[in-house]
């Protein structure tokens, strides 16, 4: 709050259980009682967990534990343009507008020297709660966009593949560990053995 909107970068999980604040008020419904309801049941969860704050109030903060295969489905459903099995779970341009740059990383963004900047981020850019990166591939980068949690619960999207990847680790503050998943893994790995 002691800046202008898109003018200073922080990643802080307050800002996203604001949002889940202003969902509860405008949908009138407890947060985890309407993830259920337009998430978790129309995209055929299993069992998942929800983080309750000490109000019981729903946190989107962070910390819900869902199995990697329904954490696929959420990628997938993006994938499909907001489509899960013929079912609309959002709009397509919701999707794309989600999905889009909306602030840039940086030791500027951030206020942070260059020295600091390397020991809590990376150089790239942020969506509406996507993190928005790059995917090195050999010769090629692919635009991505995905969702983190410490540890290496990684769900990646790479549009350009027709592709969503998940990836669950414990791997707790080691992001120099998980944050190299997407080209060791994905891009030399998965990628490049795909047939054109």
């Amino acid at each position: 709050m002691a800046h202008e909107p898109g003018e200073r970068y922080a990643y802080c999980s307050a800002n996203m259980n604001l949002v889940g604040g202003a969902l509860t008020v405008a949908t009138k419904t407890w947060l985890p009682e309407f993830f259920d309801r337009s998430v978790a049941r129309p995209l055929g969860f299993g069992t998942y967990h929800w983080n309750l704050t000490p109000t019981d109030d729903g946190y989107l903060g962070g910390g819900s534990w869902l199995r990697p295969r329904d954490l696929l489905k959420v990628g997938q459903a993006y994938l499909d343009g907001g489509e899960w099995r013929g079912r609309r779970i959002v709009s397509p341009e919701w999707v794309a507008r989600s999905t889009e740059p909306r602030i840039r990383v940086s030791p500027q963004t951030t206020g942070l020297s260059a020295e600091e900047f390397g020991e809590y981020y990376g150089e790239g850019e942020d969506a509406y709660a996507w993190h928005l990166g790059k995917l090195q591939a050999g010769e090629r980068t692919y635009r991505t966009y995905g969702a983190s949690g410490n540890g290496g619960q990684l769900l990646i999207v790479a549009p350009e593949l027709d592709m969503a990847v998940v990836f669950t680790g414990g791997n707790y503050g080691q992001g120099g560990i998980w944050s190299r998943w997407p080209d060791e893994l994905v891009g030399a790995e998965i990628v490049a053995t795909m047939k054109p």
